[in-house]
């Protein structure tokens, strides 16, 4: 399944009807994730909960002892007693309520984090299939929306409605306690309650500034690492991008967990500030108490517990509500987190040793839902020779070199480096044994050192200048106050087209692997730069295969054959000269592409290919 069939089976829309997804078995599962790993924790926010139910009916029952003992017996010496008691059981109601709001945005923040992280680094080793049809931005943001609606959902089950289910048994345990009767009348009314609340609530969000900045930086790193998947893979940089993403939304929980203990504080403030009024206004009321007689004490219980409950009630009504919504986001995220991958890297060949050749085996192999992209196509090349792939557009060229990289399977057929079918050759002898340098260059944010270290991150410093060298990076470097520190930008927007393409360039060679491909990868280099570039990697390498996918003529002096592709076969394979001489569709390609030359900036006066 692909990451638009998915979107398309469920996409994040709160009017779509739930009813097919399991409410128990999704919460119970993030439930199970997320809290036995934070037991710690979440025990003290059990007690603080307890204590929140706790001191909320105690503040309650307090009210009989303000009607009875200080207004109808009109003490003096009690009414100190009451008003220290009150002021006591709000500070203490204060302090729990303040300790267990900041545990639960802690717990929040860091089962966001858990599920952002697990959601990032399942999709990061998905096939190459699976970003085919969606966008990296709606994935990521994907990523961020699922983890924060996981972590809602636990959050609200087991510490905001658990908090306010047990502030309401004990409210209602004082009310039933002063009059049953009145209590039933009191509990039937709540489902009205609830309706209303339901029928009426609206949810409101607010996200502060600072925390929106730092949700762009995990959005960013996030969306860098989908758009550049094929370098990612190729490079086996997963290790490196996912410690990125890890780092960013780090300091994303930082941010909002100061935030937390700011914000959490406000509504404790204000509830000692009312237990302190409260107080006073008890000392004030004893001076006027006359009444003697039966007390209303009872109550006033009664009724200080009915008022109490009309927040949490509301609050439980409305996370019923609103974890609806959060439960089918998750669902999403765990469907995706499940999507197979195909394409494991489960074998123990290795190419120690072994030539840099090149075999395809009556290889087909068609996109899913769509028409064949390449048929029965067979060739061999021996290591060291040079191969140039031409061909009109859709004729199969990028899925050939695709699947030289095993970003996709053969449908039929087998491809073969060394003789060895690449299904069976272990993780590191796969992504060891190619290197791509494709025409729009893809650099992570960083130094131009950091993004050439990509190839082989235990190059040395002089195995570094000699591709720098290789590439004709070294005169670039030279003019940059900060050399090989340059800060490139993100996708390396700081360079132009031809710097990118020589970074390209130099990671390719550093890799050192047995198959190199270039494809468009000096498009935007000068007819004389791309010579210089392209003579070197080719005396440079003789051992090596190198297989070059461009519309530029430099290349024709370069290449021992022509690989023409048409409509997914391939039609011939010669040398440049036979297929001029033998091949009509080689012949008018190429007389069309030279006619066009001029146009597209070659310095050449014979044309360029397809």
């Amino acid at each position: 399944m692909s990451l638009k069939q998915l979107g398309q089976s469920r996409q994040m829309n709160p009017n779509q009807n739930t009813s097919d997804v399991d409410n128990y078995t999704i919460a119970k599962r993030l439930i199970r994730e997320s809290i036995p790993p934070r037991w710690k924790i979440y025990v003290l926010s059990l007690i603080l909960m307890a204590g929140v139910a706790t001191f909320t009916a105690a503040l309650a029952w307090s009210t009989k002892l303000i009607v009875n003992e200080v207004f109808v017996a009109g003490s003096l010496t009690k009414a100190w007693s009451v008003a220290a008691l009150v002021v006591g059981v709000s500070a203490a109601l204060s302090l729990c309520q303040y300790g267990n709001d900041v545990i639960a945005k802690v717990l929040n923040r860091s089962i966001s984090s858990m599920y952002q992280r697990k959601l990032f680094n399942a999709l990061i080793d998905k096939d190459l299939s699976f970003f085919a049809a969606g966008h990296p931005a709606s994935t990521m943001q994907q990523v961020f929306i699922s983890g924060r609606m996981g972590a809602s959902v636990v959050v609200k089950l087991c510490n905001n409605m658990l908090t306010d289910v047990l502030t309401l048994i004990g409210l209602v345990t004082v009310m039933v306690w002063q009059d049953p009767v009145m209590s039933l009348t009191a509990v039937v009314m709540f489902p009205l309650i609830f309706f209303l609340i339901t029928t009426l609530s609206k949810r409101i969000k607010a996200i502060a500034k600072s925390e929106a900045t730092l949700l762009g930086k995990v959005h960013s790193v996030g969306v860098e690492a989908f758009q550049g998947i094929k370098t990612v893979k190729s490079y086996q940089l997963e290790p490196g991008t996912k410690g990125r993403f890890s780092d960013a939304v780090q300091a994303l929980e930082d941010r909002i967990l100061n935030i937390a203990r700011i914000t959490a504080a406000t509504m404790p403030f204000m509830q000692m500030l009312g237990g302190l009024v409260l107080g006073l206004y008890v000392l004030y009321a004893s001076w006027q108490t006359v009444a003697n007689g039966k007390t209303p004490g009872e109550f006033t219980a009664f009724i200080s517990a009915f008022l109490l409950a009309y927040q949490p009630a509301e609050r439980v009504s409305k996370g019923l509500v609103d974890i609806q919504n959060a439960i089918v986001l998750s669902d999403i995220m765990f469907k995706m987190m499940e999507v197979p991958v195909k394409l494991k890297a489960t074998g123990t060949t290795t190419l120690e040793g072994r030539p840099a050749s090149l075999d395809f085996d009556n290889v087909s192999f068609n996109y899913e839902g769509r028409i064949p992209a390449l048929n029965n196509v067979s060739f061999h090349l021996d290591a060291g020779q040079n191969v140039a792939i031409v061909g009109r557009s859709g004729a199969g060229k990028t899925t050939l070199i695709d699947l030289v990289q095993r970003f996709y399977d053969p449908t039929h057929g087998a491809v073969k480096i060394g003789g060895e079918d690449l299904r069976s050759l272990s993780h590191d002898a796969l992504r060891n044994s190619t290197a791509l340098i494709s025409q729009e260059v893809f650099l992570f944010e960083g130094t131009i050192r950091e993004n050439i270290l990509d190839g082989r991150r235990d190059a040395t410093e002089e195995e570094i200048m000699e591709v720098v060298r290789e590439a004709q990076l070294a005169e670039v470097i030279a003019e940059m106050p900060m050399g090989l520190d340059t800060q490139v930008g993100a996708n390396g927007n700081a360079l132009s087209g031809g710097q990118k393409q020589r970074v390209g360039i130099a990671r390719a060679l550093l890799k050192d692997a047995k198959i190199i491909i270039f494809d468009e990868a000096t498009s935007a280099l000068d007819g004389e730069s791309e010579r210089e570039i392209l003579g070197r990697v080719v005396e440079s390498n003789p051992d090596k295969t190198l297989l070059f996918v461009s519309h530029r003529p430099a290349i024709l002096q370069w290449v021992d054959k022509v690989m023409l592709m048409d409509g997914g076969h391939l039609m011939a394979m010669d040398s440049h000269e036979n297929l001029m001489a033998t091949n009509p569709i080689y012949r008018s390609l190429f007389n069309l592409e030279a006619e066009e030359g001029p146009e597209n900036g070659s310095e050449a006066a014979d044309g360029t290919i397809g």
